[in-house]
């Protein structure tokens, strides 16, 4: 028998799952609890806080078995910010504990055994990695300000320091809360949708000293900046030491989507500019674009290599964002059609490859389920794809499957996605090749993964 809730539970934990908390299985019954906080091989003592029929949850009061490598985080806010999950294992054990996660996704989702996965390549920097961060604004009594959101809520958590953060971004806080403070601005109130400022977002090049600010609206799309925007504006280039630029977003719409869909500098630069190797590239305020440079220019570095091993020369790519990807995909191919549906990156995507000579690039603005269906009778001899988190859609996928590309180079943030997807692949003629999973997001439980596929001669 489970105990109830409320009731205390001893459990010896078996595993971390994919959001990074403990499992165990316990009792003959086997029942699944998942223990926030908790490393492999430890026994914890704690609160039963939740009790579903078939699972639970213990919040930890006792670590009576320590695993060896569990460690002391270094952020203040871990426990209480959502951002991170793993800062109290080593970075070995983090590795590790990936590598479980990225097979488990793909043998229980996708059947497919664990000698196709290759070792989780580390990342370079493990602090001060991460070049976007995305500053809620709430209350705190009669005071604004910036923090992160608890996890599993919107519960706001003051923060005056993130170490994943580049160490410009982190220094950035503590002023931002004085300017906060003093700003005309209402911080939004979600549960009514009233108030003004949503967000404040900052962004940073690693390779050059660009910088933005993107403070972001309850505000319907507006060509003339009411005065306190502006003044909030003003005080963000003053007080903040070393911002090369503010641009407004403006996002009246309820639920979780941070950037609506129209922007308007305020001050200085519009755009980051960053260099990745060789290449010079842009992009705006509400772009996608890689938060670990350093580790995406290694990604980068493999896919090219997955098409030059099989001297792929004109490759579809689709989900381009800014075309970062696409500049290396062009570098000694004949033909590159990059894909985008985001109107302010796929300016981008069009400008870097202008800016980079890259003259054998097709931008296409559209969707990736229109591009497979208006190339269609196309001959590619590759297609790389990076979707969403929530993957690709059927539609893409039998698309894809339909122009019989001999190679298809998947790259995804969440593996029990592209577990998923890699089944329709695969049941469409396509043999996984391996799998290459990469350390983007050190500290916390997500991992950005290369799957390659070859088509098979015979469909399967």
């Amino acid at each position: 028998m489970h105990p109830g809730i409320m009731e205390r539970a001893e459990v010896r934990v078996e595993s971390v799952n994919s959001r990074g908390h403990g499992v165990s299985r316990a009792g003959e019954e086997k029942f699944v609890y998942f223990v926030p906080g908790a490393l492999p091989g430890e026994v914890v003592r704690g609160r039963v806080s939740l009790l579903k029929k078939s699972y639970g949850v213990i919040d930890i009061e006792e670590i009576t078995e320590h695993h060896a490598e569990r460690i002391s985080p270094r952020c203040p806010f871990y426990g209480d910010c959502g951002g991170c999950v793993l800062q109290h294992a080593s970075y070995r054990l983090q590795m590790e504990i990936k590598d479980r996660i990225v097979t488990d996704a793909f043998r229980k989702i996708a059947g497919v055994s664990s000698p196709l996965i290759e070792p989780c390549r580390p990342s370079p920097s493990q602090w001060g990695y991460r070049n976007k961060a995305s500053f809620p604004v709430g209350m705190d009594g009669n005071k604004k300000i910036p923090g992160f959101f608890r996890s599993g809520s919107h519960d706001l958590v003051p923060v005056d320091v993130c170490p994943v953060l580049d160490p410009r971004l982190e220094r950035w806080i503590g002023p931002l809360s004085l300017i906060l403070e003093k700003s005309r601005l209402e911080a939004y109130e979600e549960s009514s949708h009233s108030g003004y400022l949503r967000h404040v977002v900052a962004r940073c090049a690693m390779n050059t000293d660009s910088t933005l600010l993107v403070p972001v609206l309850n505000l319907s799309r507006a060509d003339v900046l009411p005065k306190e925007v502006v003044e909030f504006a003003e005080a963000l280039m003053e007080g903040l030491g070393g911002v090369r630029g503010v641009v407004a977003n403006f996002n009246s719409s309820p639920g979780n989507t941070i950037f609506g869909g129209f922007s308007k500098s305020v001050a200085g630069n519009p755009f980051i500019a960053e260099k990745m190797d060789d290449f010079h590239l842009k992009y705006g305020p509400t772009s996608f674009f890689q938060i670990n440079i350093q580790q995406a220019t290694s990604l980068f570095r493999a896919v090219t290599g997955e098409l030059s091993e099989s001297k792929s020369e004109r490759v579809l790519e689709l989900y381009s964002g800014t075309g970062a990807l696409t500049v290396f995909l062009a570098q000694n191919r004949k033909r590159v059609h990059a894909v985008e549906d985001w109107p302010e990156s796929a300016g981008f995507l069009k400008t870097n490859a202008t800016v980079n000579s890259m003259g054998n690039v097709e931008a296409l603005e559209m969707s990736a389920e229109r591009a497979v269906k208006f190339l269609s009778g196309r001959w590619f001899d590759a297609v790389v794809m990076d979707p969403p988190r929530k993957g690709c859609s059927d539609q893409v996928l039998k698309g894809i499957c339909s122009l019989k590309p001999p190679r298809i180079v998947y790259i995804s943030c969440n593996p029990a996605t592209l577990a998923r997807d890699s089944v329709l692949l695969m049941q469409n003629g396509y043999r996984l090749e391996k799998i290459q999973p990469f350390d983007m997001f050190p500290q916390t439980f997500h991992i950005e993964c290369v799957a390659t596929f070859q088509r098979s001669r015979k469909k399967r």
